[in-house]
């Protein structure tokens, strides 16, 4: 357990020399690589030999958007279904239909054609008919729309989030819907898998460990889809960004939120100058944390994986409210407004996150590509 003489400095490097040792591999740069094609339209996305069945939920990050962006441009039939939860699927198909022009006119009353193929848009909770050839996982759904989905024999399975053999983990994208909330029902997810190796699918998990290191280009700062400077997605780029820094989750349930965030941050911000002011207020906001932490008894690696987020706030010139750390990632007011802090210092966060090269990872288009290459 935690020792009662834990303190900020400390915890700091220790955090420091723990996530800045990441090495590069080759499947790391080979990632990188496609998402710069993809991003530069290279890929020709043929579903034409069997149906490919996507599940997203845009509106929850913006890789969800990028992703069907590609699948707009994809040769063939593509079944699109749109998760429920948080949003309802109508909602998460207009905002769609908002920050990305060209899918103006989609519903799910009818297929929408696209300039090489058709997509057609599902709703969480109703069902797949027909049987896919790849199935990509970058958002849950329902236990009827689960249970319906069949594979074709030699399918692809591209699980984001699962472990690595496609079962259930601890990934938001393999729980159920149910209402507005997301469960775990007993065997559905790992009785779709079985129907795919039952089918002789190859089934792969995009690796946190690889895909927390492909960040997506800044739309400001590079040549990008003209799409991806519209002011909805832009700023859905950069509040999404801002969230992984500026929000930390009650410390006995945040380990892998914030493990996964020091990750990603650490390749945004990961120059600390000790001599400055925004450091120093840091390490006391940090301090808060380890004392929250150390009082309920927790192990040091729930305040050592928040501590570069904190850090990085701080030398962002962010300034938490009193005794607050963060807000719900459901709350959209608290997350388009960086609620936990203060608004004068939300707005030099936010002007910081615009400069930056890279944003945040990019999940879901990495997943699309794996099902094609």
């Amino acid at each position: 357990m935690a020792s009662l003489t834990e303190n900020a400095d400390t915890v700091f490097l220790r955090a420091l020399e723990k996530y800045s040792n990441h090495t590069i591999t080759p499947e790391i740069i080979q990632c990188k690589s496609n998402l710069a094609s993809f991003l530069r339209g290279d890929y020709i996305f043929d579903s034409t030999q069997g149906i490919t069945c996507v599940v997203s939920d845009p509106i929850e990050d913006f890789d969800d958007i990028m992703m069907l962006h590609g699948i707009y441009s994809t040769i063939g039939f593509v079944i699109v279904v749109i998760s429920g939860g948080l949003h309802s699927p109508q909602e998460r198909l207009d905002y769609l239909i908002r920050v990305n022009p060209n899918f103006q006119g989609a519903s799910f009353a009818d297929p929408f054609p696209t300039p090489s193929g058709t997509i057609q848009f599902v709703p969480d909770g109703e069902l797949v008919t027909k049987k896919v050839k790849r199935f990509i996982n970058c958002g849950p759904c329902s236990k009827p729309t689960l249970d319906s989905i069949h594979f074709e024999e030699n399918a692809i399975i591209i699980t984001v989030g699962a472990n690595e053999d496609g079962t259930l983990s601890t990934g938001i994208n393999q729980k159920q819907t149910l209402g507005h909330k997301l469960v775990v029902e007993d065997g559905v997810w790992n009785r779709m898998i079985e129907r795919g190796k039952k089918a002789n699918a190859k089934i792969k998990n995009m690796s946190v460990d690889v895909t927390r290191h492909v960040l997506f280009p800044n739309p400001l700062k590079t040549n990008c889809p003209e799409f991806m400077r519209a002011p909805e997605l832009l700023n859905a780029m950069f509040k999404t960004t801002a969230m992984f820094i500026i929000s930390r989750p009650p410390i006995e349930y945040g380990y892998r939120v914030n493990d996964g965030n020091s990750e990603v941050g650490i390749q945004l911000y990961s120059t600390f100058d000790k001599t400055t002011a925004d450091y120093q207020m840091g390490l006391i906001k940090l301090q808060e944390y380890i004392d929250n932490g150390v009082q309920k008894k927790l192990e040091p690696k729930y305040y050592e994986s928040a501590a570069i987020p904190l850090m990085i706030t701080h030398c962002m010139k962010g300034r938490y409210k009193e005794g607050v750390f963060g807000f719900s990632p459901a709350d959209k007011e608290a997350k388009e407004n960086m609620s936990c802090l203060t608004f004068e210092s939300s707005i030099k966060v936010l002007e910081y996150i615009k400069t930056l090269d890279e944003l945040t990872p990019a999940y879901d288009p990495l997943a699309y590509l794996e099902a094609f290459i």
